[in-house]
């Protein structure tokens, strides 16, 4: 492991735990957390794929986000979709659930590719994919950022372009949804061009004060509402924003010095952001066909306990299959690092 892949790979790993706590816990009653989760933890992704993505040429960035992005989104698709039918079939409800009543729903709604439910198109309904809406995303992110480093001028001119688009994708969800969700893609831009500074930077370190004033713009931002990414929707979308990237600094911050204080330990826990996109699509079909909540209530009816142990039981069971799907050689070639 590189040091720039130990470094992404603890950023990533804050940013699971994170999106792992914003799915399980009750919006309702934890709402200032979730909020307070939702302005990092899924910007924080978008940063790390355009670390990555910085000095790609075009084959690669589309060859690899094909294999890296579509393909783990269409089988999380099949999975569920699938899933949703023998389940019906079998009668299984008692024990798990299904996301479709109908597999053309389901063909539809993953066509469609956005996270949150779209009234109709045409006659047909689309349900929300769940949280693996991220790897369509990331990919249609990656696009538009490549293209915007294509763009001729200094780099303050990429920057402003990228501000637009994020107004535009802003702009756009407030009057409909677009397909393979564009508008989340589209407002993420910002976050690319973060990943491509630090990149860029090399070894440089986030300073004790930056960390700090970027915890405090992040919590201080939450306070007006979740930074909802599947929509494009926040309270104040230039505030939300500049809230997401003085956060995800401070993520960065926070995994620099594990590096330097615990090495070890850094290196442990950095394991925990490898193949993320496994890991979304493992979280998108335990919250689409398992209760998971529902078997824990068998072991304890106190609500907080509930909550964590499903935390804790979900991140071992991504885990876990995390490990067990290196083991396999297809699996391995779609989900992990080439």
């Amino acid at each position: 492991m590189t040091k720039e892949q130990k470094l992404t790979r603890l950023v990533t790993a804050f940013a699971i735990i994170m999106i792992v706590v914003a799915q399980l816990i009750d919006q309702a009653t934890a709402k200032p957390l979730y909020q307070w989760l939702t302005i990092v933890n899924v910007p924080v992704l978008f940063m790390v794929a355009g670390y990555w993505a910085t000095g790609l040429r075009w084959r690669e960035v589309l060859l690899k986000g094909i294999k890296h992005y579509v393909v783990p989104f269409a089988v999380t698709a099949a999975i569920i979709i699938l899933g949703s039918k023998v389940i019906i079939k079998f009668n299984w409800t008692y024990w798990m659930q299904y996301r479709f009543v109908a597999m053309r729903d389901g063909v539809t709604t993953f066509l469609y590719g956005n996270g949150w439910p779209t009234a109709h198109v045409g006659d047909w309904q689309v349900l929300g994919t769940g949280m693996i809406w991220i790897a369509l995303a990331l990919f249609v992110a990656t696009i538009v950022f490549k293209v915007v480093q294509y763009l001729p001028g200094h780099v303050a001119y990429q920057w402003v372009v990228t501000i637009l688009l994020a107004w535009l994708g802003y702009y756009l969800s407030s009057q409909f949804q677009m397909p393979w969700s564009i508008e989340g893609a589209l407002v993420m831009q910002p976050l690319m061009m973060l990943g491509k500074q630090l990149r860029l930077a090399g070894d440089w370190q986030v300073g004790h004060a930056t960390a700090a004033a970027g915890f405090l713009v992040w919590t201080g931002v939450s306070t007006s509402g979740p930074f909802d990414v599947i929509m494009a929707a926040a309270p104040h979308w230039v505030f939300t924003s500049l809230g997401a990237v003085l956060g995800s600094l401070t993520i960065v911050y926070l995994a620099q010095r594990l590096i330097q204080w615990t090495p070890a330990f850094a290196t442990g826990f950095a394991k925990l952001g490898d193949a993320v996109i496994l890991k979304i699509s493992i979280l998108t079909i335990l919250m689409s066909l398992f209760k998971m909540g529902g078997y824990i209530s068998l072991i304890t009816t106190d609500h907080t306990i509930n909550v964590l142990l499903n935390i804790v039981v979900t991140l071992i069971v991504m885990g876990l299959l995390t490990w067990g799907a290196r083991r396999i050689d297809w699996a391995r070639q779609i989900y992990f690092e080439d």
